[in-house]
């Protein structure tokens, strides 16, 4: 069943209206399935340990402070309509936490040995085909509109929308001209390929063994075409976020050679580089995406809400800096705390005041305003201990003859977590689906794989 975490992850459409949004999308109720399913088979889990005693008093400590903020908000904001109620936000945040609790216990119950350690890292494998299908049905619908466009509105049935003209024309490709896979935008769809699958991919090149097979031969040209396959939609999904996302697999790729090769690449990359601009001035087509997702992005309406959103978090973190606003108060503050100057476009005048909310913009900065810096020191410790485990268990597993222990699967999985984190964090500076049920089960399966580690190091 672990080969199905991540497959299952990747459909998100929208079943209902309810409240939190996992309850509206089908991989939460699928999760509880597959948890009832695994008791009745009496899969082997540790139910006893599931939550170690400190990261349970944590989680004390978050949902107190939680109340209290929002409690607090709630008495700073008084009459205004962008309050909120309190016993409401609290239980749909108690609710909110209980889902993050459903993705752990899956992960934990089904990957519990080295073989479905295998099959997750498989199904990632298959979501990336998946996923790369998709994209690139999209991608030949706007080279041929006329010949893809039947099969582009019936993935656009699947894919998760915002309340917007977006997808007046049957779906979000077809209406923006854009590649968003089944996510709600193109900028979402770059996130999920750079945090999800590119990790797996950079860690076989890196290690140079094959992370979905490891008894089949490495073969460098597959893992590299994976790659240029994405770098190609992320370039072609027009978004600023794909643009990075190319850098960032650029840069990782030559901080893991060594020092002569990455001497001798980063001459090379200067060359290409230079040549790569005299292409690219000379060609109308990339010229036009850059122009229009880059450089001309910096004077928009966009980038300048990204700006000013980003601003006003910071500036409630810092009033509220120990235990935050409280989950869900943040439309208040944010047009409280705005800078004028950034409100002078359309998308603020017209979606944002209109309507009466300011979306956070800024993850990482939202999770301070929000969570305030106790709740977010404590994940980030928390994400600082696991990469440091990993590197331990690496060092520690080399002294072992034992077959039990295998290094190339441990080695794999350790870079593969650097990656994930490096590529997330960098993310959660700008705005993506960070509490997606794909992350957290990725997120879940470095945390139970260096529990499994661990106890098998200690046998």
């Amino acid at each position: 069943m672990s080969i199905l975490l991540l497959p299952v992850s990747l459909f998100i459409k929208q079943l209902n209206d309810l409240p939190v949004s996992y309850l509206r999308e089908l991989p939460i109720y699928i999760f509880v399935f597959l948890i009832i399913f695994s008791i009745i088979l009496r899969k082997k889990a540790n139910i006893k340990g599931l939550v170690c005693s400190k990261v349970f008093i944590c989680l004390i400590l978050v949902i107190f402070f939680q109340l209290l903020a929002m409690l607090l908000s709630y008495a700073d904001i008084g009459n205004d309509t962008l309050n909120r109620n309190p016993i409401k936000e609290f239980v749909k945040f108690l609710i909110f936490l209980g889902c993050i609790l459903v993705h752990y216990v899956t992960v934990k119950m089904i990957v519990n040995n080295i073989n479905n350690i295998q099959l997750f890292i498989k199904g990632n494998g298959i979501a990336l085909i998946i996923s790369l299908c998709i994209v690139y049905v999209q991608f030949l619908y706007l080279l041929f509109p006329t010949v893809f466009d039947d099969i582009v509105s019936i993935i656009g049935n699947f894919e998760k929308r915002f309340d917007r003209t977006w997808y007046d024309n049957g779906s979000y490709v077809q209406t923006m001209g854009r590649i968003n896979g089944i996510n709600q935008e193109s900028s979402y769809l770059a996130a999920q390929l750079l945090v999800i699958f590119v990790p797996f991919i950079l860690s076989s090149i890196k290690n140079k063994t094959n992370i979905f097979s490891i008894n089949s031969k490495y073969n460098p040209v597959i893992f590299y075409l994976l790659l240029i396959s994405i770098i190609i939609i992320l370039f072609f999904a027009k978004t600023s976020t794909g643009i990075l996302a190319i850098f960032l697999i650029v840069f990782s790729l030559w901080i893991s050679l060594p020092m002569k090769r990455k001497i001798k690449t980063g001459f090379l990359l200067v060359i290409a580089g230079f040549v790569g601009y005299f292409i690219v001035i000379n060609s109308s087509v990339v010229m036009n995406i850059l122009n229009e997702y880059l450089f001309d992005k910096a004077e928009s309406g966009s980038s300048m809400n990204r700006i000013g959103g980003t601003i006003a978090l910071i500036i409630v973190w810092l009033k509220n800096f120990i235990v935050g606003i409280g989950w869900n108060y943040h439309d208040y503050y944010l047009f409280k705390n705005v800078p004028i100057w950034t409100t002078f476009n359309y998308e603020f005048q017209n979606v944002y005041k209109a309507e009466n909310f300011y979306p956070i913009l800024s993850v990482f900065f939202g999770w301070l305003a929000e969570f305030g810096t106790i709740c977010v020191l404590f994940i980030l410790i928390y994400i600082y201990k696991l990469l440091r485990d990993f590197r331990s268990l690496s060092k520690k597993a080399k002294f072992y003859k034992n077959n039990s222990v295998n290094i190339k699967i441990l080695d794999l999985i350790k870079d593969s977590a650097h990656y994930f984190v490096f590529f997330y964090i960098i993310c959660s500076l700008f705005v993506f689906d960070w509490s997606e049920s794909i992350y957290l089960v990725m997120f879940f399966f470095f945390v139970v794989v260096r529990r499994y580690y661990k106890n098998v190091l200690s046998e």
